[in-house]
């Protein structure tokens, strides 16, 4: 004789099984979609992937004068003036990303990063729990404490750099050296485009490159740039990042701008690794996370 009431609930269980395998599957092709579509996007139609295979002027700019690219920019960020009298630009920050992971090592949430506009000079307040500050000043930096004593201090951050691999760790004056000019080259790019120790290249309509020299903290010497056409507006910066590896090569894509004061800012930037310089960048992971939730320039 047939067990009938056994076998309802084997069907029911199996019916079960059957609907959480299905919506698995279903979750796991609509990721796969998104990141399909998002990997065409960001290069194909960006400003940053358009043109690849085109022609590129090589010549740098005189020193002093600005190409139309650079012109464009300068005045959708507020204005040669504008920038000329400003003396620094006060934000509040969080940060995130799989590279703070790998170093062992981040600044809190809502730190307030105030940059100097025109040397680079940053002020990180605070660095870590205990409410120390973080302080670069060209090259060199230092860990401050709440009341002012100098904690800790490093006179040229570039000749302890730990980056011999991704997941080396970091200490504190080195993450303060890495955020430290991060900050001032992000904040600062539209004087940058005025400054005469800096060789600016318009390789075509829409995108830059710079030569920082030697004499100035950055990412790396030569970094690329690529601002709408339209608007003028920066859309994604290259470059290779040293003071954390010498062998990433990363696109830094600005997904949001805010506006203060009439003059707009990058309030989002997620840094995308990428596996040919200038070239395609990879949708995950965010290797870099920069939220700016407030930002005023003075």
């Amino acid at each position: 004789m047939t067990d009938t009431g056994a076998t309802v609930p084997r069907k029911k269980r199996r019916s079960r099984l059957f609907r959480a395998v299905a919506a698995i599957l279903v979750l796991l092709l609509a990721w796969l979609v998104s990141y399909a579509i998002w990997t065409v996007y960001e290069n194909t139609l960006t400003a940053a992937a358009v043109e690849q295979g085109a022609a590129m002027n090589m010549s740098p700019s005189p020193r002093g004068e600005l190409s139309g690219t650079a012109a464009r920019a300068l005045k959708a960020y507020g204005g040669e003036g504008v920038w000329k009298a400003a003396t620094s630009i006060e934000s509040t920050v969080t940060v995130g990303g799989l590279l703070f992971q790998l170093k062992g090592i981040n600044i809190p949430p809502h730190a307030s990063i105030t940059v100097d506009v025109q040397r680079p000079r940053t002020v990180i307040d605070p660095v870590d729990e205990s409410g120390d500050v973080g302080v670069l000043d060209g090259f060199s930096v230092m860990i401050v404490a709440p009341g002012g004593r100098i904690l800790e201090q490093r006179t040229d951050a570039r000749e302890h750099l730990q980056n011999a691999s991704v997941t080396s760790k970091w200490d504190r004056l080195n993450l303060v050296y890495f955020l430290g000019y991060a900050f001032w080259g992000y904040y600062t790019l539209p004087y940058e485009l005025i400054r005469t120790d800096i060789e600016w290249t318009e390789l075509r309509d829409g995108v830059l490159q710079a030569d920082y020299g030697t004499n100035l903290p950055v990412h790396s010497r030569i970094q690329r740039f690529w601002f709408d056409i339209k608007t003028g507006l920066l859309r994604r910066n290259d470059y290779t990042p040293v003071a954390a590896t010498p062998d990433a090569r990363v696109a830094n894509v600005v997904f949001e701008h805010g506006v203060s004061s009439g003059i707009p800012y990058t309030s989002k930037r997620r840094v995308k690794l990428s596996p040919v310089q200038y070239g395609w960048v990879l949708p995950v992971p965010d290797f870099i996370t920069i939220d700016v939730e407030r930002w005023r320039l003075r």
